[in-house]
């Protein structure tokens, strides 16, 4: 098929080089001027782990090219389907806002020879129906096909999906998606446009559930003898629940979930639908982003730094987890903030992030390159991302680096309660971690699930078995296989 994916953000472009490979002729259409020159010199603008050498294999085969204009390409060589793949960012009132979806209907409705048009951006419920009667002629050529990529893993995600959802009013759209998809064997589920786009909106709400389900109750596990980990572990290995998205932290913090909740609570608000499970998931999350800070408030306020005024804190990354580059939601742009507006002073270290894009992140707090730079001197380390230099840096150095009363955050759960308990620091994690001697042995990874993603190589070496659908990282992971090319 001759296939046109328009928005190369981070979906757009996962699809069109995933598609490239199945062995369609893909187009990536993109109008911002300085992205559509970063594709064109065979560069990703969007960070994912093996994106960079599956878009250099895709463009190699001749069958991924990038375009500003969809009109244009289809004038040269009409498409046969249409993928729609931009934003819907949140409104000021926390609904979703479909400008640029809209955007791209009025100029694709007017291709001829119409293509089919298939919307993978996320929507309310009942937005298929009303673009359908908006534009005539769509609702006979149109399929809602929502996405379910995993940052980390998207590219295999895309391979090998858990499901394809097909949200559809009549055979050609349907018919269009089973010849887009051939050769991927996954379930379908097939419904109608208005299903699809609530089955979108219903899996993230529930994945937002279960994280804020599990930092409810580790705030119940703060007692001299319940260990978070193995609570979350016992939890876990019910089938019914399954490990993923069971690690406590600071929220969840991608740019899917706070935005597709909110909207989903005000879409049901404006149906005069009452959601208290969804509302308490959102203030359980909306609460935990300010942990952190509550922590070295209380931490703290009987120390040297006495409180936060004048202290020094290291904050320890910015990303809400390695292996992605969306900074829109990080528990960093609330935690650090709040710090520097109750007078502490702040020094921010990230291996992912450029020192410069730090400084203009976060006015008034200091950028440094070097994690001993960041603790040396430090009241307080707080840790916001798992990223393996922290991970598996000397803590022992970094501990006599740190000023009284050499307190550690751990923000994700990452670092290893028995290393920190044998040394001089004061370690605090999100429910109580207790050392293996303590605790009768360390969970295995399975147990310390991140939500979503798949286990690294080193977790499988751990000689556990992690759960289906669970994951555990310490470090990033390793670039996806190579898609083969059909």
């Amino acid at each position: 098929m001759r296939v046109a994916v328009i928005g190369q953000g981070y979906v757009g472009l996962t699809g069109a080089v995933a598609l490239a490979h199945q062995g369609h002729h893909v187009t990536g259409v993109e109008q911002d001027p300085d992205r559509l020159r970063v594709l064109d010199a065979g560069r990703a603008p969007v960070f994912e782990p093996g994106l960079p050498e599956q878009l250099a294999a895709a463009q190699a085969t001749g069958r991924l090219h990038f375009s500003g204009s969809v009109t244009e390409s289809h004038r040269r060589a009409p498409f046969d389907i249409v993928l729609v793949t931009v934003g819907t960012p949140p409104a000021s009132d926390g609904s979703a806002d479909l400008t640029q979806v809209t955007s791209v209907l009025d100029e694709v409705l007017r291709l001829l020879p119409a293509p089919c048009v298939v919307l993978k951006s996320t929507v309310p419920p009942g937005t298929s129906a009303v673009l359908a009667e908006n534009y005539p002629g769509l609702r006979e050529r149109f399929a809602y096909n929502p996405e379910f990529l995993n940052q980390g893993s998207a590219l295999e995600d895309w391979a090998v999906p858990a499901r394809i959802v097909a949200g559809t009013w009549g055979e050609d759209g349907l018919r269009a998606l089973r010849e887009l998809y051939e050769g991927i064997a996954a379930p379908w589920v097939e419904t109608t446009p208005s299903g699809a786009e609530m089955i979108k909106y219903a899996s993230n709400a529930f994945l937002a559930t279960k994280i804020s389900f599990a930092n409810e109750v580790a705030g119940m596990c703060n007692g001299p003898d319940i260990d978070i980990d193995h609570v979350m572990q016992g939890v876990g290995f019910d089938p019914r629940i399954g490990h993923a998205f069971l690690q406590p932290g600071l929220g969840y913090g991608d740019s899917c979930l706070p935005k597709d909740t909110n909207a989903l609570a005000h879409w049901a608000s404006t149906a005069g639908l009452a959601t208290p499970l969804l509302r308490a998931t959102i203030a359980v999350n909306d609460a935990q982003f300010g942990l952190a800070v509550q922590m070295l408030r209380t931490e703290l306020g009987d120390g040297p730094a006495d409180g936060l005024a004048d202290a020094e804190i290291a904050v320890l990354g910015v990303r809400y987890e390695p292996w992605s580059d969306d900074l829109r939601a990080a528990p960093s742009r609330t935690v650090v903030p709040a710090l520097l507006g109750q007078g502490a002073r702040v020094r921010v270290w990230d291996p992912g992030t450029d020192t410069g894009a730090i400084a203009g992140l976060f006015p008034g707090a200091r950028p440094v390159s070097a994690l001993a730079e960041a603790v040396e001197g430090a009241h307080a380390a707080v840790v916001l991302t798992e990223w393996p230099q922290a991970i598996e840096a000397d803590w022992r150095a970094l501990a006599g680096l740190l000023d009284a009363p050499r307190l550690v955050i751990d923000g994700k759960n990452c670092l290893s309660p028995e290393q920190m308990a044998d040394l001089p620091v004061r370690y605090r994690s999100v429910g109580t971690r207790l050392p293996a001697s303590a605790a009768g042995g360390r969970p295995g990874p399975a147990a310390r699930s991140r939500g979503g993603a798949r286990p690294s190589p080193a977790d499988a070496a751990d000689g556990a078995e992690p759960a289906p659908g669970a994951a555990v990282r310490s470090r990033p992971p390793e670039p996806p296989p190579p898609l083969p090319d059909r």
